[in-house]
Parts: C-alpha cells; structure tokens; sequence
C-alpha cells in the first residue's frame, strides 16, 4: 500500500507543479516528469503487489501437497 500512497503524492504534486507553472515550460516539464514518476510508481507497485499474491498463492498449493 505504501507504494500507492507515494504514487498518488508524486502524481499530485507533479499535476499542481504544472498548473502552478504559469507558463514556464521547465516547471511545466518538471511537473510532468513528477507525474510521470509517479505513474510508473504506481504501476510497478500493482505488478508487485499481484507477483506476491501469486507468490503466496503457490507456495500454498505446494504446501498442501
């Protein structure tokens, strides 16, 4: 969960850096970048989160055998 809390904070911070830019294309870049981060954060977050699941998924299967 933790890794969606920082996703969620870079993508937020990384939308209102942009807004707040007034027009200055480097804060503009930098804002998008952020949120960029945040997104590939956020997704190798869920990649993780469902790897693991598997991970316990088949160390259970193997258990019961």
């Amino acid at each position: 969960m933790r890794g969606f809390a920082v996703a969620l904070v870079l993508v937020v911070v990384g939308v209102a850096v942009a807004a707040a830019s007034g027009g200055r294309v480097a804060l503009q870049a930098a804002g998008l970048l952020v949120a960029g981060v945040g997104s590939v954060v956020g997704v190798s977050s869920a990649f993780y989160v469902i790897g693991r699941s598997e991970d316990r998924e088949r160390e259970r299967r193997e258990r019961e055998r």
